[in-house]
């Protein structure tokens, strides 16, 4: 079976890139090896482009009764003084962005997606094989037996643990943070007025992101040891714990949710193209959610796909290898910048000392109070900055 395009992965990201192209008369190949969940317990930040992009997408009317805005991110390390405080109005935008639970944004892409005559989608489906020639054959083994599928054009969006990454023999570079990640809710006893925190110490971080109906999407880091320590916590424990190392910026933690639990570790292809087939998202960079930069940075390089795909339909070229390579070569600077920011903040508790906090203090104090500095800072954070 020929395919104008063929996806790999049909989750958050490789669902975006199909819906991104619905109005191009290309037929499409969406190959995902699992059922679309309904219980994704992550909960995303999403910068202001990301919004804008979903909303391009016509999915925001059915996110929009959960998603909570950002007004302002407040940042600061434990035992230095100083903080850096980013508002929507530095920017003169309405909010920074959103947070709205994954699995919201994954049931609406894939309701939008069942109602596209132009992509077929293969689900349960998985890669046995794949043979590069002038076009792309991928040996596909599905609920209904095997199929022959090609393409001039691959993306692979399956993930960290990407199977063509690994089909290709791309080499990654892996750096293990020694951390886990606990992920739940913290129910407030009052508003959190639309702010974001994000508190580093010695450990690793705290991020309260705000939820709807006074809640917080709670991210909390450490390493290994110490986050099995705080699972065997009960409850009322861990919101003890919580509240002793965050502070009361966000007045009293009521309760939590269930908690889960996410290793912690940036996975980086050493190539990202390859004869005609292209590592998008996670399997291209997973990065540490310390600056939550990782699914923004994979919508973001989504949208630059989609419209250097289609400016060549419209104008009835062929899309090639090499529009592959200028599209993401476009994307790299916001790409480096997202991937320096992430590992650099994730890598401040290895290196905690007092000359260290007092750097930290003085750019914090700097940051906060340099106006142009501090505009060009949330740009780039929001994907405002080319």
């Amino acid at each position: 079976m020929h395919y104008d395009l063929i996806i790999v992965g049909g989750g958050l990201v490789g669902a975006s890139l199909a819906l991104s192209l619905r109005s191009l008369k290309w037929r499409i190949a969406l190959i995902e090896a699992t059922s679309a969940r309904s219980d994704d317990p992550r909960l995303f930040g999403l910068t202001a482009s990301s919004c804008q992009f979903l909303k391009n997408l016509n999915l925001w009317q059915q996110l929009a009764d959960y998603a909570t805005p950002i007004h302002q991110v407040h940042v600061s390390y434990q035992g230095c003084f100083g903080a850096i405080r980013l508002h929507h109005t530095d920017v003169h935008v309405p909010q920074l962005g959103y947070v709205i639970p994954a699995r919201y944004i994954e049931a609406a892409l894939h309701a939008e997606l069942i109602l596209k005559s132009n992509v077929d989608y293969y689900c349960k489906a998985t890669v046995q094989a794949l043979q590069q020639a002038n076009l792309i054959a991928l040996t596909v083994q599905t609920d209904v037996g095997e199929k022959l599928l090609q393409s001039p054009i691959v993306i692979a969006a399956d993930g960290a643990e990407s199977t063509i990454r690994k089909q290709l023999n791309i080499e990654t570079e892996i750096i293990d943070y020694q951390q886990s990640a606990i992920v739940t809710q913290t129910f407030l006893q009052r508003s959190h007025h639309y702010i974001a925190y994000e508190r580093l110490n010695a450990r690793g971080a705290i991020a309260m992101l705000p939820l709807l109906d006074n809640k917080c999407a709670t991210i909390f880091t450490a390493d290994h040891a110490t986050i099995t320590q705080f699972m065997a916590l009960s409850d009322e424990a861990f919101v003890a714990l919580l509240q002793k190392e965050f502070g009361y910026r966000l007045g009293r933690f009521e309760k939590i949710a269930k908690r889960y639990v996410f290793p912690l570790k940036m996975v980086q292809a050493k190539e990202n193209i390859r004869q005609g087939v292209l590592l998008l998202g996670n399997a291209a960079h997973a990065l540490h959610p310390i600056a939550a930069q990782g699914f923004n940075l994979a919508l973001y390089e989504v949208a630059i796909l989609s419209d250097a795909i289609r400016s060549k339909v419209i104008a009835g070229q062929l899309f090639s290898q090499i529009d592959l390579e200028k599209a993401m070569h476009y994307t790299h600077r916001q790409r480096s910048f997202s991937i320096f920011t992430s590992h650099q903040l994730a890598q401040l508790s290895k290196y905690h000392s007092p000359l260290l906090n007092m750097c930290l203090s003085l750019g914090m104090v700097g940051l906060d109070n340099i106006k142009p500095m501090k505009e060009f800072f949330i740009h780039k954070m929001i994907g405002m900055a080319s």
